[in-house]
């Protein structure tokens, strides 16, 4: 009887433990397979805010940056060692359910509705009072929604390689004579 109870205890505490830890590996690989540079490829506007059409497009082509040690905004923002957190969501299908404002993603506002579930990206500075940026992974990009306008960042180069040449390289490239 005493065998047939600490075969049970280990067994139980085995379990809890493998499926722990195979959770936090599937998060690792998942965060470092966002590690990397995104430009802005698309903004419009979804709702009111604050923020001009003038100011939301001045946003094309900017860069964000997602790598383990530094996250960049394209503000100038710059979080050192940041924390990363992703999180799941179900997509609430009941019809005349109004979600909390904490969980009114894309598909509230008409986007990605054919989702099944909704992965955000978390990004927390370690100084205190710091607002978090809350980014939605799509398909390896990134989708942001802030103050009324929607922005879609696309992958320019993962974390381990350089960026698009073609992409940076423009205004390097002249035919002109200096000298």
């Amino acid at each position: 009887m005493v065998k047939t109870l600490k075969a049970l205890i280990c067994f139980v505490f085995l379990t809890s433990f493998s499926s722990t830890y195979a959770g936090g590996v599937e998060e690792g690989d998942l965060l470092e397979s966002l590690y990397g540079t995104y430009e802005v490829a698309n903004t419009e506007r979804y709702r009111g805010g604050l923020t001009s059409r003038e100011e939301a497009l001045k946003q094309l082509d900017t860069l964000v940056i997602v790598r383990k040690n530094e996250f960049s905004f394209w503000n100038g923002v710059f979080y050192e060692n940041p924390i990363y957190e992703i999180k799941d969501y179900p997509v609430l299908n009941l019809e005349g359910e109004v979600p909390s404002a904490t969980q009114r993603f894309g598909d509230f506002y008409g986007y990605g509705q054919e989702r099944e579930n909704i992965r955000t990206l978390s990004v927390y500075s370690q100084e205190p009072n710091e607002p978090p940026y809350i980014f939605e992974v799509v398909e390896g990009n990134l989708w942001m929604f802030l103050d009324g306008w929607f922005y879609t960042l696309e992958r320019v180069s993962s974390d381990d390689s350089v960026l698009s040449f073609s992409k940076n390289a423009g205004p390097c490239l002249s035919t002109e004579i200096k000298g």
